[in-house]
């Protein structure tokens, strides 16, 4: 998004590479990946949520209206090759379910953070299922993996929520690492940093060597979002969100056999998925279109 806005911007007359604006982000994420709390991301993320709510109710009223005037895209019901595809990102959805008990834990009232999970996944879902909807609807089979692309190039409108979308990426990032530090720095870690300042610049180094992964990581990737997000849908989410807890669950709580018979099959689905998802993803590695470029496509 950052490139598409300065192409367009520019008028295409200084071209800056994929690994330019990646490492250039860097420069925001890396201190906010340093936070040690979690309630200090609390007004970032507010303010990323303000933007993923501007720019998902300018894409939406986009639609509405193309579909209106233009009618539907023609488009394809079924697509045996890329559909395992859409199980990974599925599953990539529930990226946010490692946050759930840092933020409980945060909460000093916890009696209705249920209710409020529950009223935040429902939201969350329709989300997902009317923005796919009616994107796919609007752009067809020429819908790119950031949607956000196939608007208009041209549209100031078009390039402000481009631009928002990007910023609240940037800053809701560090809040998705979080937890995966944590929990690698209590097994690399047994001294505090606050008492042993060494201990607190190794940490700040671990974070930034995290932080420079994901950024190499993110440039192999770039031409292939769709797989990646797959990817680690499949290969990392799938156990996260249906094999972990099944497994706890019949571990632990599980003394009837039903509840027995349904954790071993929730443990079931999500082994078969995650191999045969991630063997489509690293396989089809390469098939997809690389992102839309406004200097070759036009205005």
């Amino acid at each position: 998004n950052w490139r598409n806005v300065f192409n367009t911007l520019s008028a295409c007359k200084m071209q800056l590479s994929t690994e330019f604006w990646v490492l250039i982000q860097m420069a925001v994420f890396i201190p906010l990946a340093l936070i040690r709390q979690i309630r200090y991301f609390a007004p970032v993320a507010l303010v990323a949520n303000l933007l993923i709510i501007v720019s998902l109710g300018y894409l939406l009223g986009f639609d509405m209206w193309s579909i209106s005037t233009a009618g539907p895209a023609p488009f394809v019901n079924y697509n045996p090759a890329r559909f395992p595809l859409l199980v990974g990102t599925a599953v990539y959805s529930f990226e946010g379910v490692t946050l759930v008990i840092p933020i409980l834990d945060s909460l000093k009232e916890k009696r209705d953070f249920g209710r409020v999970l529950t009223l935040a996944i429902m939201l969350c879902l329709g989300l997902f299922l009317a923005v796919g909807s009616l994107s796919y609807l609007t752009f067809g089979e020429k819908v790119e993996a950031v949607v956000l692309l196939n608007l208009p190039n041209q549209s100031a409108w078009t390039m402000l929520v481009q631009m928002l979308y990007s910023v609240a990426i940037l800053f809701s990032m560090p809040l998705q690492l979080f937890p995966a530090v944590k929990i690698m720095e209590a097994m690399m870690f047994t001294r505090s940093g606050r008492e042993h300042k060494s201990i607190k610049w190794q940490k700040n180094i671990f974070r930034t060597a995290m932080a420079l992964l994901i950024a190499l990581i993110a440039v192999f990737g770039a031409d292939q979002l769709d797989n990646v997000v797959s990817l680690v849908g499949s290969f990392c989410l799938v156990p996260l969100s249906f094999i972990y807890p099944a497994s706890m669950h019949l571990k632990l709580m599980a003394d009837t056999r039903w509840m027995r018979v349904k954790d071993s099959v929730l443990i079931i689905i999500g082994v078969v998925a995650m191999v045969y998802v991630t063997f489509i993803s690293v396989a089809t590695w390469g098939t997809s279109d690389p992102p839309l470029d406004v200097c070759l496509s036009g205005p």
